[in-house]
């Protein structure tokens, strides 16, 4: 669990620990600090984020809303509460081998390194997608995040992730929820995602980094944008006996599992407007180290969502990604409905 505000951090029962940053004092404009002052409350800063797209990254993920402060949010979570009205999810690997093109519970961009090399970061924007789906039946659900790793064929795999968690209750009456999370999924392991405090709304624009700071320590940092409002920063180490490889980086529409399941019957998912992941982007490092290199989607390999049915059994695409005429950082993702 993540410690209490100020609090050392905590190894929880899956053997994790997870230390918060100290939050900014009032007023505190991180477009205008130094790096020191940045990395002081976790926040993007140093060489990694020095030029380049990086660079650009950082500077929109730093700027506060034109017409008032920039605001932080207690990265506490009220699990309970949660707890109370919305079941444990279960994160999985993208079902099918390597190179995927079509599966089971993903859809979106993936991108793996050459030449030896190893992701360090990975970064990306989204509008969160407004869901619907039919009244009276079933609960459906959809998590849009990025993530680093997440393949699961090779020994102690794990994937940190962080995004936003969109469920259509049916009712009555029927209603949309929208939630933030994140999760350091492993294979073997039932790591339930964690809620985070950042509210969300349907058309809200969201930012999220994922940085390496060591083979087993991760930062995390999610930014709503519509709203101002940025994310207490904070580390997460990988549950044990996780390491991190840097093996893929993704920007993922998901449809997850209920806690507990075999990770193969994952709720229906929800209908969603159209929407895109842009200023998508990884940066990797050589097997000497060296200068970090970055990457767009250009050489992404591009995942569609398939649903198997019953009675008859029968496979029909559900969520398809596009990419965008010249934006070589934007995957657009669209819902395919029955």
């Amino acid at each position: 669990m993540i410690d209490e505000v100020g609090a050392g951090p905590e190894t929880g029962p899956e053997n994790r620990a997870v230390h918060h940053h100290p939050l900014p004092p009032d007023g505190f404009d991180p477009s205008r600090a130094d790096d020191a002052e940045l990395l002081a409350h976790g926040l993007p800063a140093g060489p990694g984020f020095a030029a380049g797209a990086a660079a650009a990254f950082r500077r929109a993920f730093l700027a506060p809303p034109r017409d008032r402060p920039l605001r932080f949010v207690p990265a506490q979570r009220q699990a309970l509460a949660l707890a109370a009205r919305t079941a444990p999810l279960r994160t999985s690997a993208a079902a099918g081998r390597m190179p995927v093109q079509k599966s089971a519970n993903w859809s979106g961009a993936s991108l793996a390194p050459r030449g030896g090399r190893h992701f360090v970061s990975v970064m990306g924007r989204w509008t969160v997608p407004t869901v619907t789906g039919p009244a009276g039946e079933a609960e459906r659900r959809s998590s849009t995040w990025i993530g680093l790793d997440g393949q699961g064929f090779y020994q102690d795999s794990s994937l940190p992730q962080i995004g936003t968690l969109q469920i259509w209750h049916p009712g009555p009456p029927p209603q949309a929820v929208y939630e933030t999370w994140y999760q350091w999924w492993a294979r073997g392991q039932e790591n339930a995602p964690e809620p985070l405090t950042l509210p969300v709304a349907a058309g809200d624009v969201v930012s999220a980094i994922l940085t390496v700071l060591d083979p087993t320590t991760v930062r995390f940092n999610l930014k709503n944008e519509t709203q101002g409002l940025m994310l207490q920063a904070f580390d997460a180490a990988a549950p044990g006996p996780c390491r991190i490889s840097g093996a893929t980086v993704a920007w993922i529409m998901e449809r997850p599992s209920p806690l507990g399941s075999d990770g193969w019957h994952p709720y229906d998912l929800t209908a969603y407007a159209p929407f895109s992941f842009s200023e998508c982007l990884a940066q990797s490092a050589g097997p000497a180290g060296g200068a970090l290199q970055e990457h767009d989607l250009a050489r992404a390999r591009l995942i569609r969502m398939a649903a198997i049915g019953a009675a008859p059994t029968r496979v029909r695409t559900v969520s398809v990604p596009h990419r965008v005429p010249g934006q070589p950082r934007e995957v657009r993702l669209t819902y395919v409905g029955p």
